[in-house]
Protein backbone atom coordinates (compact mmCIF):
# COMPACT_ATOMS: atom_id res chain seq x y z
CA UNK A 1 0.00 0.00 0.00
CA UNK A 2 1.38 3.44 -0.94
CA UNK A 3 1.81 6.54 1.15
CA UNK A 4 -1.56 7.89 2.38
CA UNK A 5 -0.58 11.54 2.86
CA UNK A 6 -0.77 11.50 6.65
CA UNK A 7 0.44 14.72 8.35
CA UNK A 8 0.59 16.53 5.00
CA UNK A 9 -1.51 19.50 3.87
CA UNK A 10 -2.39 20.49 0.32
CA UNK A 11 -3.83 23.89 -0.58
CA UNK A 12 -6.02 24.29 -3.65
CA UNK A 13 -7.53 27.45 -5.10
CA UNK A 14 -10.10 26.69 -7.78
CA UNK A 15 -10.64 29.17 -10.59
CA UNK A 16 -14.16 30.12 -11.63
CA UNK A 17 -13.59 28.59 -15.07
CA UNK A 18 -10.97 26.50 -16.83
CA UNK A 19 -10.57 26.45 -20.61
CA UNK A 20 -8.66 23.84 -22.60
CA UNK A 21 -8.39 22.92 -26.25
CA UNK A 22 -7.78 19.28 -25.34
CA UNK A 23 -10.43 16.83 -24.14
CA UNK A 24 -8.66 15.70 -20.96
CA UNK A 25 -8.79 17.84 -17.83
CA UNK A 26 -6.39 17.39 -14.91
CA UNK A 27 -6.50 18.82 -11.41
CA UNK A 28 -3.69 21.22 -12.34
CA UNK A 29 -6.01 22.76 -14.96
CA UNK A 30 -8.64 23.71 -12.38
CA UNK A 31 -6.61 26.22 -10.38
CA UNK A 32 -3.57 26.77 -8.20
CA UNK A 33 -2.23 23.94 -6.03
CA UNK A 34 0.49 24.01 -3.37
CA UNK A 35 1.96 21.38 -1.07
CA UNK A 36 5.30 21.18 0.74
CA UNK A 37 5.65 17.57 -0.41
CA UNK A 38 6.75 17.75 -4.04
CA UNK A 39 5.85 14.11 -4.75
CA UNK A 40 2.27 14.61 -3.58
CA UNK A 41 2.04 17.88 -5.50
CA UNK A 42 3.22 16.34 -8.77
CA UNK A 43 0.90 13.34 -8.51
CA UNK A 44 -2.16 15.41 -7.62
CA UNK A 45 -1.53 17.86 -10.47
CA UNK A 46 -1.27 15.01 -12.98
CA UNK A 47 -4.47 13.29 -11.81
CA UNK A 48 -7.19 13.22 -14.49
CA UNK A 49 -10.58 14.63 -13.54
CA UNK A 50 -12.73 14.41 -16.67
CA UNK A 51 -12.63 13.50 -20.35
CA UNK A 52 -14.87 15.32 -22.84
CA UNK A 53 -16.26 13.35 -25.76
CA UNK A 54 -17.10 16.54 -27.63
CA UNK A 55 -16.71 20.32 -27.07
CA UNK A 56 -18.79 21.66 -24.21
CA UNK A 57 -18.63 22.56 -20.54
CA UNK A 58 -19.00 20.69 -17.27
CA UNK A 59 -19.21 22.19 -13.76
CA UNK A 60 -17.24 20.37 -11.07
CA UNK A 61 -17.47 21.05 -7.34
CA UNK A 62 -14.60 21.37 -4.88
CA UNK A 63 -16.00 18.36 -2.99
CA UNK A 64 -15.55 16.22 -6.10
CA UNK A 65 -11.99 17.49 -6.51
CA UNK A 66 -11.25 16.69 -2.85
CA UNK A 67 -12.73 13.22 -3.36
CA UNK A 68 -10.40 12.67 -6.32
CA UNK A 69 -7.42 13.82 -4.26
CA UNK A 70 -8.39 11.54 -1.38
CA UNK A 71 -8.54 8.63 -3.80
CA UNK A 72 -4.80 9.14 -4.12
CA UNK A 73 -4.00 10.13 -0.53
CA UNK A 74 -6.82 9.20 1.89
CA UNK A 75 -5.32 10.98 4.92
CA UNK A 76 -4.11 14.10 3.14
CA UNK A 77 -5.53 17.35 4.54
CA UNK A 78 -6.96 19.44 1.71
CA UNK A 79 -7.62 23.15 2.28
CA UNK A 80 -9.76 25.00 -0.28
CA UNK A 81 -9.00 28.70 -0.72
CA UNK A 82 -10.91 29.50 -3.91
CA UNK A 83 -14.23 28.91 -5.61
CA UNK A 84 -16.62 26.16 -4.57
CA UNK A 85 -17.25 25.24 -8.21
CA UNK A 86 -15.24 25.48 -11.41
CA UNK A 87 -16.54 25.22 -14.97
CA UNK A 88 -14.42 23.04 -17.23
CA UNK A 89 -14.79 24.11 -20.85
CA UNK A 90 -13.45 22.17 -23.79
CA UNK A 91 -13.24 23.95 -27.13
CA UNK A 92 -12.09 22.69 -30.46
CA UNK A 93 -9.16 24.36 -32.16
CA UNK A 94 -9.46 28.06 -32.91
CA UNK A 95 -11.22 28.88 -36.22
CA UNK A 96 -9.26 30.06 -39.21
CA UNK A 97 -7.76 33.55 -39.08
CA UNK A 98 -9.91 34.73 -42.00
CA UNK A 99 -13.08 33.84 -40.10
CA UNK A 100 -11.86 35.69 -37.02
CA UNK A 101 -11.11 38.80 -39.07
CA UNK A 102 -14.48 38.57 -40.85
CA UNK A 103 -16.39 38.22 -37.56
CA UNK A 104 -14.45 41.07 -35.97
CA UNK A 105 -15.06 43.30 -38.99
CA UNK A 106 -18.78 42.52 -38.99
CA UNK A 107 -19.07 43.31 -35.27
CA UNK A 108 -17.17 46.58 -35.71
CA UNK A 109 -19.51 47.69 -38.51
CA UNK A 110 -22.55 46.63 -36.49
CA UNK A 111 -21.36 48.51 -33.40
CA UNK A 112 -20.47 51.60 -35.44
CA UNK A 113 -23.88 51.75 -37.12
CA UNK A 114 -25.68 51.05 -33.85
CA UNK A 115 -23.73 53.69 -31.94
CA UNK A 116 -24.25 56.27 -34.70
CA UNK A 117 -27.99 55.57 -34.75
CA UNK A 118 -28.19 55.85 -30.95
CA UNK A 119 -26.38 59.22 -30.98
CA UNK A 120 -28.59 60.56 -33.77
CA UNK A 121 -31.74 59.35 -32.00
CA UNK A 122 -30.62 61.08 -28.80
CA UNK A 123 -29.91 64.33 -30.67
CA UNK A 124 -33.30 64.13 -32.34
CA UNK A 125 -35.06 63.57 -29.00
CA UNK A 126 -33.56 66.69 -27.44
CA UNK A 127 -33.84 68.76 -30.67
CA UNK A 128 -30.16 69.63 -30.54
CA UNK A 129 -30.29 71.71 -33.74
CA UNK A 130 -32.86 74.06 -32.23
CA UNK A 131 -30.92 74.07 -28.96
CA UNK A 132 -27.74 75.18 -30.72
CA UNK A 133 -29.65 77.84 -32.66
CA UNK A 134 -31.13 79.35 -29.49
CA UNK A 135 -27.86 79.12 -27.56
CA UNK A 136 -25.89 80.80 -30.37
CA UNK A 137 -28.50 83.56 -30.66
CA UNK A 138 -28.43 84.25 -26.91
CA UNK A 139 -24.63 84.34 -26.71
CA UNK A 140 -23.68 85.94 -30.04
CA UNK A 141 -26.81 88.02 -30.62
CA UNK A 142 -27.14 86.89 -34.23
CA UNK A 143 -28.49 83.96 -36.20
CA UNK A 144 -26.26 80.91 -36.24
CA UNK A 145 -24.65 80.00 -39.58
CA UNK A 146 -25.02 76.50 -41.03
CA UNK A 147 -21.72 75.42 -39.48
CA UNK A 148 -20.48 77.26 -36.42
CA UNK A 149 -17.71 76.75 -33.83
CA UNK A 150 -20.44 75.38 -31.58
CA UNK A 151 -20.99 72.25 -33.71
CA UNK A 152 -17.26 71.81 -34.27
CA UNK A 153 -16.43 72.02 -30.56
CA UNK A 154 -19.32 69.72 -29.67
CA UNK A 155 -18.25 67.09 -32.23
CA UNK A 156 -14.64 67.13 -31.05
CA UNK A 157 -15.69 67.03 -27.41
CA UNK A 158 -18.03 64.10 -28.07
CA UNK A 159 -15.27 62.08 -29.74
CA UNK A 160 -12.69 62.88 -27.05
CA UNK A 161 -15.20 62.09 -24.31
CA UNK A 162 -15.96 58.68 -25.82
CA UNK A 163 -12.23 57.89 -26.07
CA UNK A 164 -11.64 58.79 -22.43
CA UNK A 165 -14.76 56.98 -21.24
CA UNK A 166 -13.89 53.73 -23.00
CA UNK A 167 -10.20 54.16 -22.14
CA UNK A 168 -8.97 53.03 -25.55
CA UNK A 169 -7.29 54.58 -28.56
CA UNK A 170 -6.57 51.87 -31.10
CA UNK A 171 -4.67 49.14 -29.28
CA UNK A 172 -3.45 51.49 -26.56
CA UNK A 173 -5.16 52.16 -23.24
CA UNK A 174 -5.12 55.70 -21.89
CA UNK A 175 -4.92 54.47 -18.28
CA UNK A 176 -4.24 51.16 -16.55
CA UNK A 177 -7.81 50.90 -15.26
CA UNK A 178 -10.12 48.35 -16.90
CA UNK A 179 -12.45 49.83 -19.49
CA UNK A 180 -16.22 49.97 -18.88
CA UNK A 181 -16.66 47.26 -21.52
CA UNK A 182 -14.16 45.02 -19.73
CA UNK A 183 -15.96 45.56 -16.42
CA UNK A 184 -19.34 44.74 -17.95
CA UNK A 185 -17.90 41.68 -19.72
CA UNK A 186 -16.50 40.36 -16.43
CA UNK A 187 -19.93 40.84 -14.82
CA UNK A 188 -21.59 39.08 -17.75
CA UNK A 189 -19.12 36.18 -17.61
CA UNK A 190 -19.69 35.84 -13.87
CA UNK A 191 -23.48 35.72 -14.37
CA UNK A 192 -23.09 33.13 -17.16
CA UNK A 193 -20.83 30.97 -14.98
CA UNK A 194 -23.32 31.12 -12.11
CA UNK A 195 -26.18 30.13 -14.45
CA UNK A 196 -24.19 27.19 -15.87
CA UNK A 197 -23.36 25.91 -12.38
CA UNK A 198 -26.94 26.26 -11.10
CA UNK A 199 -28.48 24.70 -14.22
CA UNK A 200 -26.03 21.82 -14.07
CA UNK A 201 -26.88 21.20 -10.41
CA UNK A 202 -30.63 21.22 -11.13
CA UNK A 203 -30.28 18.75 -13.98
CA UNK A 204 -27.74 16.64 -12.16
CA UNK A 205 -25.22 17.18 -14.94
CA UNK A 206 -22.36 18.51 -12.83
CA UNK A 207 -19.51 16.54 -11.28
CA UNK A 208 -20.10 16.24 -7.56
CA UNK A 209 -19.93 13.68 -4.80
CA UNK A 210 -22.85 11.29 -4.67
Amino acid sequence: MGYDGNNETLYIKLDRSALRYEADFYIKDLGGIECSNSDILARVKAHAVYHFKHPGNMPVSITKVVEEIHSLYPKLTVVSLGETDVIMEYRSKEPETFMQVAKTGFLCVLLFVGAAFAIMAFHNDISITELFDRFYLQVMGSKKPAVSPLEIAYSIGLAVGILFFYNHFGKKKLTHDPTPIQVEMRKYEKDVDTAIIENGARRGENLDVS
